[in-house]
């Protein structure tokens, strides 16, 4: 009886797909973790920057860089597990619907737009789905 043994490149192939799907994964993951760390740093700014006027210059500058600080650092040191643990919880989902792969790039693009809407409401103060579905674009 022969062994059926497979063939050279589609082991190599498949090696190759795997490697990629890491390097994809890994650029999803940073992608959205800038992403959302930059609009919470964001929103955090402007907050507290409404109160800027309450006290004087200097000590408004030492007191919101240490608020910033500590709001901020352990949202970083958290945020990126955050984003890789709903990351493979969607591409376990995503999985029987169309491999990981497609899993991984939905979710990413679900996540995308998810985020324009908050950065256009931040930033134009206009809620994007409804200017997208009411032709203002």
């Amino acid at each position: 009886m022969k062994l059926l043994v497979p063939d050279k490149t589609i082991i190599l192939v498949t090696q190759i797909c795997k490697i990629m799907y890491r390097y994809f994964f890994r650029f999803v993951v940073m992608t959205l973790t800038i992403l959302i760390v930059n609009l919470i740093t964001n929103a955090v700014t402007n907050y507290m920057v409404s109160y800027r006027n309450h006290y004087k210059p200097v000590a408004f500058t030492f007191l919101g860089m240490a608020i910033t600080v500590v709001i901020l650092y352990p949202l970083f040191i958290k945020l990126e597990s955050w984003v890789k643990i709903i990351s493979v919880k969607a591409i376990r989902s995503g999985k029987s619907a169309g491999g990981k792969f497609f899993g991984l790039l939905f979710s990413f693009l679900v996540a995308l737009l998810i985020l324009s809407y908050f950065y256009a409401k931040m930033w134009y103060h206009i809620n994007l789905f409804h200017t997208i579905l009411h032709g203002g674009v």
